[in-house]
């Protein structure tokens, strides 16, 4: 559970729902746990609740089956998204589209992805006129997001330019899209980790001493005005693992532990969440 936990915290900044950190939870809970196994592959589920509870417990090829069983289920996950995409975009699946209308569904994808379970799938005008008014704002995090499909797009086409008819237009059916999407969520929880970086050089600077804590009073000292405004409660920050009070000094926070809760999570689905990228594993 903690080794496959830590292996989607480090290379994804995926937080699987079922398997987080024991201190985020009420109870303590295992593998087979996870939200995504239950719903989607229950036999497995058991058959893993099994295997915990036995004599021989789990191998070290156990964990890799599973860890790639996860990351699969993940995976199909963004296809069902991409149809959701085209669906908004007016396309049919069956279809093959220019590269204009797929970098239209490619950003379509990364908005409801990034809007998690509070996406709506089935507003096709509502979520038109809301990327129209992005468009027009052309603020750092849409022209990020832009520049994100733009670069999985041209890694298709240059892996696949042997393949290409340069005397035909190009266009790209629905198994190239669920191509390049799982390409992009393999590789999102790296790009978006950017933000966290620059949170975590705000908070080190905060640490005079190079401690890796921040002063809790120094946390919540920061105007209105600085980049980041840091307000969660001193109870979730003990729920998290990140509240240091067990000494007569004052209150810290350790900023690697702060990273990684989930008040820093920018996308939350049904069955994970897209956080930091863990430091620590």
């Amino acid at each position: 559970r903690h080794m496959i936990h830590n292996y989607f915290a480090s290379q994804h900044g995926l937080l699987i729902r079922g398997l987080e950190p024991h201190g985020m939870q009420l109870n303590m809970t295992g593998v087979h746990d996870a939200d995504i196994l239950v719903e989607k592959m229950p036999e497995l589920a058991d058959v893993l609740s099994k295997v915990r509870h036995s004599v021989r417990g789990f191998s070290f090829t156990d964990v890799v089956l599973t860890t790639a069983t996860l990351e699969k289920l993940i995976l199909d996950e963004s296809t069902e998204l991409l149809s959701a995409a085209y669906m908004l975009n007016g396309h049919e699946i069956y279809q093959s589209i220019s590269r204009m209308e797929l970098q239209e569904v490619l950003i379509s994808y990364l908005i409801i992805f990034e809007s998690g379970s509070k996406a709506n799938l089935t507003n096709a005008a509502g979520h038109q006129l809301m990327k129209q008014r992005s468009k027009k704002t052309n603020s750092q995090s849409w022209s990020t997001l832009v520049e994100f499909e733009e670069d999985a797009l041209n890694t298709v086409n240059f892996l696949q330019h042997d393949t290409i008819n340069p005397f035909v237009p190009v266009v790209y059916s629905f198994q190239v899209a669920s191509q390049i999407v799982r390409s992009m969520a393999r590789t999102y929880g790296q790009w978006q980790n950017s933000e966290c970086r620059q949170m975590a050089a705000e908070l080190r600077s905060l640490d005079l001493m190079g401690a890796g804590r921040v002063s809790l009073d120094k946390l919540y000292s920061q105007p209105m005005s600085a980049t980041y405004v840091f307000h969660e409660s001193t109870e979730y920050l003990q729920q998290i693992g990140a509240l240091d009070d067990g000494s007569d000094a004052k209150p810290q926070v350790r900023i690697a532990n702060y990273l990684m809760g989930p008040s820093n999570c920018i996308a939350s689905s049904t069955y994970f969440s897209v956080c930091c990228l863990s430091e620590c594993e």
